[in-house]
This record gives structure tokens, C-alpha cells and sequence, in this order.
């Protein structure tokens, strides 16, 4: 059976719609790579800053953006050397010495570290809800600070305490302590009861209205608020793929992808015929010839035809000039040489091509012959 119109399998217009999908599932993919991490839910019920649970913190972080400051999570270790106030919520257990490196690191930055109180279990049957397993003794928490200040951490009546030599009380609390205190010499502040900053303790108006004023106390003008989420094992390395996705590199991508566009435009269409497959073996007089072109250029001996060929063309000009018979040797070129009034003679012309040294000079000799002969033939028709 013999086929019959296009024999394409495909139609341009269908060739094209997928290419277009396929760019754009690519793009697609790659941007959900890069920015994976920030889109998936990652919510949880420990007291961090994303946890909506009792001990969580994502209530206080709605309350201070709705009154007009500018909070958001940190997930890069690089934020810690970030400008204004960084919140820290480091989880019972953690080793002092590392969050002793991190307060150094912040070198003076204000800092504000909110001291863990319970420890809590999530209820499986009610997501974002815990129950608590245990409170954590005020004096255990004593060692975890030991790297930042020599500070006391006390229970009261109406919630927890700090004292300490080396503390200047900000905000006071029940019996005498300091509910918020900030440490001599340093930007870093303590704040010993997490429940006045959780979720649980702002759920009274009164709740919220103290969370307001701790904030208040520490809050830089024009300075945003970061809650830390690298000590709780929620952080982030850079990404060189997200990078690729945002200033100063953005524009790098843009020019990029310009430059594929183009390139695929430019494929896409063909810049004259198709060429087509030489047979291996050429017909008759052609591969004589080629075959005589090759031998001459592997010998090197190009430049040595121009001899050749100068007979070749006064035979072929006599012949169609209508040459006197018996004409030959000298006679014959002052003939030919007769035929042209302006101009280089055949003479001289014949002497370039069969003295030249290199095959540049014969080519440009070969040129000029061949433009003498059509000269002196057309005027002979």
C-alpha cells in the first residue's frame, strides 16, 4: 500500500502546543522545587512560631503584624546576623553550648529568648491540639542559660521568674521577679514564662494586651520582628535553585531563557534547501575528476597545473575565435594576444598561471584567464 498526502506522523500546530506545555511544565516543576519547602504545610504543635497549638506562637505573630509591625519566620542560619529582633524559642534539652554560639553570633543584636515551660504530646484524634505531659522545673532550665547569663530562673504564684546578677529587669512579674529582663551589656533579653507570649496566654484580651507591650519594649522602628526556627530544627540551607528565582540573580534567569527562546525560534525554521546525501562513489567523468583533484591536493602539487591549463584555454580561444590554421607555438600567442586591446595580455596572464608559486597565486592567475576568455570569445560571436 502505498502512502498518500503528508507523510508526517504529527501536524506543526500539534508539534508546537506540546512544545509550549512541556516549556511550561518544565518552568512549573522547577519553580515548585525551588519553593517547595516554603508551600508545603509545616505546622506542628511544639512551641515554635508556626505551631497553632496552646504552646505555639503563631497567635502573637498575627497580633503584632495586625498592629502594624513586620514579623515573619526564619528558616536561614544567615538571618542571625539580620538587624533588628530575633526571637528564640530553644526546646528543653537543648545542649547550652549551642545556644551560648548563637547569642554570639547575634554580636549584641537584640535578641529575645522565650524559655520553654512544658512539655506537651499531640492528640492524634484533634490536629493542632496537644495535651500536657509534663512542666519543666524551673531550676533545670538554670543550665540551659548558663552560657548566656548566671541567672536564676524561680516559680511564683501567677507564673515564672528570672533574678540574676548579671539581669536588668524590664518587666516585673509576680513575688518580686522579672517576668522580662535583659542581660547587662548585650541586646539579649529573657523572657521567663512562654505563657505570656503563646497562644494559651493570649487568649484573653488582657493576655494580648502584655504580649503587645513585651514586643514594645524590644521592637526596633522600621526593623522586623524574626522568629527564629533553626534551633528547633525547622531551618533551611540556601538554595541555589531558589536563588536562581530571586534578585540580584533574577535577571540572569530572565536573560537565560530569552536567549533558549530565541535560539529555539531560530531551529525551528530552515535558512535555504536541504542538503542532500552525496553518494560515496561519484559517476563517471565527476569521479575522475574529483579522484585527479584529491591526488593532486594529497602530492601537494596544485600550483604546478597552471601550465595545463593555460593550453587548455588557447585552444579553446583559438577554436572559437577562428584562428588562422597552422598557427602555433609564438605565433599563436601574439594572435591572441592581438585579440584584446585593453587589459592584461594572454601573455602575461599565461606566464602568472604557469609560474605561480602557491595556489593562492594561481587561483587569482586562473580568475583573470578565465575573464580574458569570456571577453575575447563574446566578442567573437
Amino acid at each position: 500500500m502505498s502512502a498518500t498526502g503528508d507523510s508526517a506522523p504529527f501536524k506543526g500546530r500539534t508539534i508546537a502546543i506540546v512544545a509550549i506545555v512541556s516549556i511550561v511544565a518544565f518552568i512549573a516543576f522547577m519553580l515548585l522545587s525551588a519553593y517547595e519547602g516554603d508551600l508545603r504545610p509545616q505546622r506542628g504543635v511544639g512551641a515554635h512560631a508556626l505551631s497553632n497549638s496552646a504552646v505555639g506562637f503563631s497567635g502573637v505573630i498575627q497580633l503584632a503584624q495586625a498592629t502594624g509591625s513586620t514579623v515573619r519566620t526564619s528558616r536561614d542560619p544567615r538571618d542571625v546576623f539580620s538587624d533588628g529582633l530575633l526571637v528564640v524559642t530553644p526546646q528543653f534539652g537543648m545542649d547550652p553550648d549551642e545556644l551560648k554560639r548563637f547569642v554570639e553570633r547575634r554580636d549584641g543584636r537584640q535578641t529575645l529568648i522565650i524559655l520553654p515551660k512544658r512539655i506537651v504530646l499531640a492528640l492524634p484524634q484533634r490536629p493542632g491540639w496537644v495535651r500536657e505531659a509534663a512542666v519543666l522545673q524551673a531550676g533545670e532550665l538554670n543550665a540551659m542559660l548558663k552560657g548566656v547569663a548566671d541567672v536564676t530562673v524561680r516559680d511564683a504564684r501567677g507564673g515564672r521568674t528570672i533574678q540574676g546578677a548579671t539581669l536588668e529587669p524590664i518587666l516585673n512579674g509576680p513575688s518580686g521577679g522579672a517576668l522580662l529582663a535583659a542581660v547587662k551589656g548585650s541586646g539579649t533579653y529573657i523572657l521567663a514564662d512562654p505563657d505570656a507570649l503563646n497562644n494559651m496566654g493570649l487568649k484573653t484580651l488582657a493576655g494580648a494586651e502584655r504580649a503587645r507591650a513585651i514586643l514594645d519594649e524590644m521592637e526596633i522602628a522600621e526593623e522586623p520582628i524574626l522568629f527564629d526556627l533553626t534551633l528547633v530544627g525547622r531551618g533551611e540551607g540556601p538554595s541555589l535553585l531558589k536563588l536562581a528565582f530571586e534578585p540580584p540573580y533574577l535577571p540572569f534567569t530572565l536573560c537565560l531563557a530569552l536567549a533558549t527562546l530565541l535560539a529555539a525560534l531560530h531551529a525551528s525554521r530552515r535558512f535555504g534547501p536541504a542538503l542532500h546525501e552525496e553518494r560515496k562513489v561519484a559517476f563517471g567523468k565527476r569521479a575522475i575528476a574529483e579522484n585527479g583533484v584529491a591526488l593532486l591536493r594529497l602530492a601537494r602539487r596544485r600550483h604546478r597545473t597552471g601550465a595545463r591549463y593555460v593550453a587548455l584555454t588557447r585552444e579553446a580561444v583559438a577554436s572559437a575565435t577562428g584562428a588562422p590554421p597552422g598557427l602555433n607555438g609564438a605565433e599563436l600567442d601574439r594572435y591572441l594576444d592581438s585579440l584584446s586591446r585593453e587589459g592584461e595580455p594572454f601573455t602575461s596572464i599565461a606566464a602568472r598561471a604557469a609560474d605561480a608559486p602557491d595556489t593562492r597565486r594561481l587561483m587569482a592567475a586562473v580568475r583573470d584567464l578565465y575573464s580574458w576568455r569570456r571577453t575575447v570569445t563574446r566578442d567573437h560571436r
